[in-house]
């Protein structure tokens, strides 16, 4: 291949990198890369310049391919383009991942080396290379690491270096305004009490997915320029750009009035923003934090972030100030994470299990496995004090894995102990879905306690499942693996019913706030229609947080297959839930009533579409004993249901088909069916055809006839379904 096919290769492969580093080439770089210090990883390949204008990967030239760890990157960077390595500047070379980190911890966001090295071309370089540090949606630490060619300023007076260096150090090279590291020397060289002001952009990244980075930084730099019309320059407010559409000001007061005064300022400076550049709303919100002599500044700057944070989901103002009990929930945050790995060490987070039941047969049939932290004192944390700190800090995959492993332990002890096994669920949050190969992860969990996946359904909730492609995948591959899927806190806000079709969910848990509007018209309905839809998608419906026997009724008439609430069972330890599993039904041993609707609940599972009619019938007792609540047979002819043999009759008479009339009556008559059962379950399936509201429709019954423990007595089961409609 000629060197000119070769460029054209490398030029195109480079331009599908455009987007990463366009804005590196613009201001001279020799080379850009972005690299997760937290896991040691850079992930993509990048590029420099030779001296023709060619883009030759960084990776293949220095002998190494990417993805790579980060420290195996810079040494063999340093093996290849730096002949000496014992210039003073490259002494923490070898450890400068653990630099990185812990200059971060600091409150630095930037590192800078300066050292000769070799550029392609065999000429001494001397290189200028910047690590810019931020913190991910994940909470992991990256870097993006610019390097330049500072040769030609090498050799300029040193006065004229240090001053380029340090329009380098404290300036923004979007805003060209202060940086933060800038920001923090001002406000000690200021010397006296403010307020710390964070602000952020609601939804910025979808300005970055619509219009694209370029416009994305415009936007960056208009909104610095909206900031600082609204402030009092003169007065000794001042502001810096910490990355993306994150903003931090110092106002010289604690006046809340001032305060609230110039946010308002900084709000209409930017609404104008999206009409002159054409981009959706700038939705600003702020928090805000004391600052005065002899505090760190990076305590009233996370004190500003958790505000920030608590101002994002306000709905009638958009800032918010730290106040004490900010500070007494951060100290707890704090003991509960610095805590985490020697109670996880300690096994203090224990298995609860929430039963769920079966409405019709009132059998135990599954669980929910729950995290509660007992400590060793003896003290419990609410989980809803530690989940959502764990899901904000990304330790919640943690926790996800030991409550997956210790539920496959509790079913494998149950097996070996021959107890009755029911499946137990296991919640599963958005940063394990997104964790690469948690999939297959689970799958050799499971091996090692040999234990069949689908005894361990994963939950996932509505909100973390709706159009993520990533989740859908993850939800693919679970399947594939054997598992079951679940979606939790359906109707908790984000419901699309379309959605139920887009993913493969095997159980919809309806939320309790859908729950608890049963017995209102429209509560009562929703759910009668979103049952419907589920079961005709071959879906079965767990209802969540079931309180009162009315709720049970409604739910049980209408086909809910399980129910698990306050109603059966609050969530129990695992020794409470063992005797239930013995127990294996609620309120006692069951009756006989109750041994053949778990029968039929049994059968059911192979016959997920909605029947049209259903009915249960003692042949021997010759009685309908059950039948379906929008069912006509009884309605329709006008019989008393305990005579099973007459509505038989009058049904048929009718309803049926004159030509399948002696057929129909010959199948399901009493005296013929107990005649020829053989005392074993027997299935058999007919169609004819009958008139429903002065149309001709094509019928299919299935009939089961059968037995149950501890009872002679022959039982009927019979569904109907409409199949077509006649013309």
């Amino acid at each position: 291949m000629s060197k000119e096919n070769n460029s054209i290769q490398q030029l195109q492969r480079a331009l599908f990198y455009e987007s990463q580093f366009r804005n590196a080439i613009l201001s001279d770089a020799f080379c850009f890369y972005d690299a997760n210090i937290t896991h040691d990883r850079i992930e993509s390949d990048f590029f420099f310049r030779d001296d023709l204008d060619n883009f030759i990967s960084v990776p293949d030239y220095i002998g190494i391919s990417t993805p790579c760890k980060f420290s195996e990157f810079v040494s063999k960077w340093a093996e290849t383009m730096i002949p000496d390595l014992g210039q003073k500047a490259l002494r923490d070379l070898t450890v400068l991942r653990e630099i990185l980190l812990k200059i971060f911890d600091e409150g630095k966001r930037e590192h800078v080396v300066n050292y000769w090295g070799e550029g392609i071309n065999g000429k001494r370089v001397y290189f200028n290379q910047r690590f810019l540090l931020t913190k991910n949606e994940y909470g992991d630490i990256c870097a993006l690491s610019i390097i330049k060619d500072y040769t030609s300023l090498k050799v300029l007076d040193e006065d004229s270096i240090n001053s380029e260096l340090e329009q380098y150090a404290y300036r923004d090279p979007i805003t060209k305004g202060y940086n933060y590291i800038k920001f923090k020397e001002k406000v000690l060289e200021c010397g006296v009490p403010g307020s710390i002001v964070c602000l952020d952009i609601h939804s910025f990244k979808v300005i970055n997915s619509i219009c694209g980075i370029t416009k994305g930084d415009e936007v960056i730099k208009c909104i610095w320029e909206g900031i600082l019309f609204a402030l009092d320059l003169d007065k000794n407010d001042f502001a810096a750009h910490i990355n993306a559409d994150h903003y931090i000001i110092f106002l010289p007061t604690f006046d809340e009035n001032v305060i609230i005064k110039k946010i308002k300022n900084i709000s209409v400076s930017l609404l104008v923003i999206s009409v002159d550049m054409d981009v959706p709303q700038i939705q600003p919100y702020f928090g805000i934090s004391k600052w005065q002599p002899g505090k760190k500044i990076e305590m009233s700057y996370n004190e500003a972030i958790t505000a920030k944070h608590n101002a994002k989901y306000q709905h009638n103002m958009d800032y918010a100030f730290f106040n004490e009990e900010d500070t007494n929930r951060l100290i707890r945050e704090k003991e509960m994470i610095d805590s985490f790995e020697s109670a996880l060490a300690k096994k203090e987070f224990k298995i609860w299990f929430q039963p769920k039941y079966t409405p019709k047969t009132r059998k135990l049939v599954g669980a929910e496995a729950l995290a509660r932290w007992i400590k060793s004192d003896g003290s419990v944390i609410r989980p809803d004090e530690f989940i959502p700190l764990f899901e904000r800090n990304n330790m919640i995959r943690r926790l996800d894995e030991y409550i997956f492993r210790n539920v496959c332990s509790f079913q494998k002890q149950w097996n070996d102990e021959k107890k009755p096994l029911v499946p137990v669920s296991v919640n599963l949050s958005r940063a394990s879905l997104y964790y690469k190969g948690v999939t297959e992860e689970y799958k050799r969990i499971t091996e090692i306690y040999n234990v069949d996946p689908k005894l361990i359904p994963i939950e996932i909730t509505e909100s973390a499942a709706i159009k993520d492609d990533v989740v859908k995948d993850a939800i693919d591959r679970f399947h594939e693996n054997g598992f079951s899927l679940q979606m939790d806190d359906f109707g908790s806000g984000y419901s699309s019913l379309s959605s139920l079709n887009l993913m493969h969910f095997d159980t919809l848990k309806l939320d309790k706030s859908l729950v608890d509007f049963i017995g209102e018209f429209g509560g009562n309905r929703l759910i009668e229609h979103t049952i419907s839809l589920a079961k005709e998608l071959g879906i079965q419906i767990t209802a969540e947080g079931v309180e009162t026997e009315a709720q049970v009724r409604f739910l049980k008439n209408i086909g809910c297959d399980s129910i698990q609430g306050f109603f059966y069972s609050k969530p129990v330890p695992s020794a409470d839930f063992e005797k239930l599993l013995d127990k294996n039904y609620f309120g006692g041993n069951p009756s006989k009533i109750d041994l053949v609707e778990d029968h039929i609940y049994e059968f059911n599972q192979s016959y997920y579409k909605p029947a049209l009619y259903s009915f249960v019938v003692n042949l021997s007792k010759n009685q309908i004993t059950d039948y379906t609540e929008y069912g006509d047979w009884v309605t329709e002819t006008q019989i008393d249901e305990k005579n099973y043999s007459d509505g038989l009759k009058a049904f048929v008479e009718k309803k049926v088909h004159p030509s399948f009339k002696d057929s129909f009556l010959k199948l399901l008559n009493r005296e013929f069916m107990l005649a020829g059962y053989s005392g074993v379950d027997e299935t058999r399936i007919a169609e004819y055809k009958r008139s429903i509201r002065d149309k001709m429709y094509k019928m299919r019954i299935v009939i089961h006839e059968f037995k149950v423990p501890d009872s002679a007595d022959v039982w009927l089961y019979l569904k109907i379904f409409s199949i077509s409609k006649e013309d």
